[in-house]
């Protein structure tokens, strides 16, 4: 593991160094670069690999972030014949991820609103939306979504979220809705 850590440099070709040297005095040249000239024999300054381990570890380290998931589910009971939402908490600050669920039948097609807008919730690639003339519409696995992330609004006060029920035509329905207070807007 020598190699890793900077080790003993492997075996050095004597053809190849004064190539190099040759090469590295012609460019002096060129470019009338006097400390070179002055000591063609000097070496040039080894750099050391601690940073390209270092971005290696912060990368790593960012990849097992995403992969690891937001923390737990907003816990709901799922309820295939009554269409519910949950959130995590119904007091959010302004600009933070306001996580939420739903719940309901599999073959129904479900809109979210917030203060009557569509929204999309955040869940990586484990959601799909299709657009319908209700705005991007979601359907449910197994009565259940996965814990989904919006951008709490900007407004204090309380801020309605909806779930809308689409039906075949296009029209949607609300079926139900919470009340979430934001706090902290600037």
């Amino acid at each position: 593991m020598s190699f890793i850590f900077g080790g003993v440099r492997g075996r050095s070709d004597p053809e190849l160094e004064a190539a190099n040297r040759r090469h590295r005095l012609r460019m002096a040249r060129d470019i009338n670069d006097t400390r070179t000239l002055a000591d063609p024999d000097r070496a040039a300054p080894r750099r050391g690999r601690h940073w390209l381990v270092l971005a290696l570890a912060a990368g790593i380290l960012g990849v097992l972030t995403f992969l690891g998931g937001g923390g737990e589910d907003v816990p709901i009971t799922a309820d295939c014949s009554t269409p519910g939402i949950a959130v995590a908490s119904s007091r959010v600050t302004a600009g933070t991820g306001l996580q939420f669920r739903l719940t309901g039948p599999d073959d129904t097609r479900y809109v979210v609103t917030l203060d009557g807008a569509p929204v999309r919730g955040d869940a990586g690639s484990t959601v799909s939306y299709t657009q319908t003339p209700a705005g991007p519409s979601l359907e449910l696995q197994q009565c259940l979504s996965p814990t989904l992330t919006i951008a709490a609004p900007a407004g204090d006060g309380p801020h309605e979220l909806a779930l809308l029920e689409v039906a075949a035509d296009g029209t949607a329905r609300e079926v139900i809705s919470v009340t979430v207070t934001v706090t902290g807007t600037r």
